[in-house]
């Protein structure tokens, strides 16, 4: 399909769809660009399913005497951190990545927690995940876990244990994993967290 043809099609979409399509995105900021539409045969009010990423968006169209489903194709455009040199293994992210407006393809950070650390080589130009970057100290290390249980406040011996993104994980004599916030040199977990 010629650009034009393309472009003549989508001047005929309703501004009301791409306004609920930029309402449905989750990720903030981000640029949602209509490609495609293939059009119920309704007319009415938008609600489109949410999404995060370009590809193809159910939309639900409830109009008068009339409820349809149509296929929106969306290009969504959000800032992403890349990598403005190659980074080792341990080394500190900090002053190694900016910010790049790209199409939203897969899980991908806006923004690296200070203090985070590459898991392993990364290359200039990579654009960061959760797994390029861990924070808290190396793995195999000794830690203090704070284990929040409501009121309750208990504390132990732990051994950091790999884990990626913006939580650090630890291993308890027990053997028990458990995962939560590293702040003020200690590992926080709080009793609704996750346990990997």
């Amino acid at each position: 399909m010629s650009a034009l043809l393309l472009s003549l099609l989508l001047t005929a979409v309703d501004p009301a769809l791409e306004q609920a399509l930029q309402r449905a995105v989750s990720r903030s900021p981000a640029k949602v660009e209509l490609q495609s539409w293939d059009a119920p045969r309704c007319r009415g009010a938008f609600s489109p399913a949410p999404f995060e990423s370009s590809g193809r968006v159910a939309v639900r169209v409830r109009g008068k005497g009339c409820d349809a489903w149509g296929w929106a194709v969306v290009k969504v455009i959000v800032p992403v951190a890349t990598l403005s040199r190659d980074v080792k293994a341990n080394e500190p992210l900090d002053g190694a990545w900016q910010m790049e407006d790209l199409e939203a393809r897969g899980e991908l950070v806006s923004r690296p927690p200070a203090g985070a650390t590459a898991t392993r080589n990364l290359r200039r130009g990579l654009k960061l995940g959760a797994a390029d970057y861990r924070v808290g100290p190396k793995p195999g290390t000794a830690i203090t876990v704070r284990v929040m249980l409501g009121g309750l406040s208990l504390e132990q011996r732990g051994t950091v244990s790999p884990c990626s993104g913006a939580e650090t994980c630890a291993t308890l004599p027990s053997g028990k994993r458990v995962a939560g916030v590293w702040t003020e040199g200690m590992l926080v977990v709080r009793s609704e967290e996750r346990v990997p």
